[in-house]
Formats: structure tokens, C-alpha cells, sequence
């Protein structure tokens, strides 16, 4: 998981520096367009992240992270993921 993570933030960070989010220009906005672009870009790594975890062993914590009501943050889902690994090992063990 921690080998996918990184391979998806390469590819994340160099879009970072290509594609600059549209700040709203209009004098005392209150819309907050930057943040909300910013969130739904957020949003869509952390669905790209849980849906490349395609394992049998991933599936049931994939579930689970969908169920939860509002998408975690990319952030929490991967340290919940590593979590889940590690339980895991040390079970086998």
C-alpha cells in the first residue's frame, strides 16, 4: 500500500505544479471557490487511492472508509490503511 501511495503522489505532485487552482477575483468574496476546487481534487485522489486497492484483503477496509459518511481525507485513509496492514501482519505472525 505504502509502494501504490507513493507511486499516485508523483504523479500528484507534479500536477500540483502544472495546473494552478483558479483563485476567485472579485472583492470580498465569500464563495470560497479555491477551497472548494481544492477539496473536490482531494476527494478525488482519496477515491483514486481506495480504488486502486484492488486486493481481497483490501476490500472489506475500502468499504468500510465508503461507509463512513463524508470521504476521509487522503491523509487519514492512508494511515488507516497502513494500520489495517500492520493489524494484519502481526496477526499472521
Amino acid at each position: 500500500m505504502g509502494e501504490f501511495y507513493s507511486k499516485l503522489m508523483n504523479p500528484w505532485t507534479e500536477l500540483n505544479n502544472l495546473v494552478k487552482v483558479p483563485v476567485c477575483m472579485c472583492s470580498g468574496c465569500k464563495c470560497g471557490v479555491a477551497r472548494k476546487i481544492l477539496a473536490m481534487y482531494e476527494e478525488d485522489r482519496a477515491h483514486q487511492f481506495l480504488m486502486g486497492l484492488n486486493d481481497d484483503s483490501c476490500s472489506t477496509l475500502r468499504s468500510q472508509i465508503l461507509a463512513l459518511g463524508p470521504l476521509l481525507s487522503l491523509d487519514k485513509i492512508f494511515n488507516m490503511t497502513q494500520k489495517d496492514k500492520s493489524y494484519k501482519k502481526m496477526m499472521i505472525a
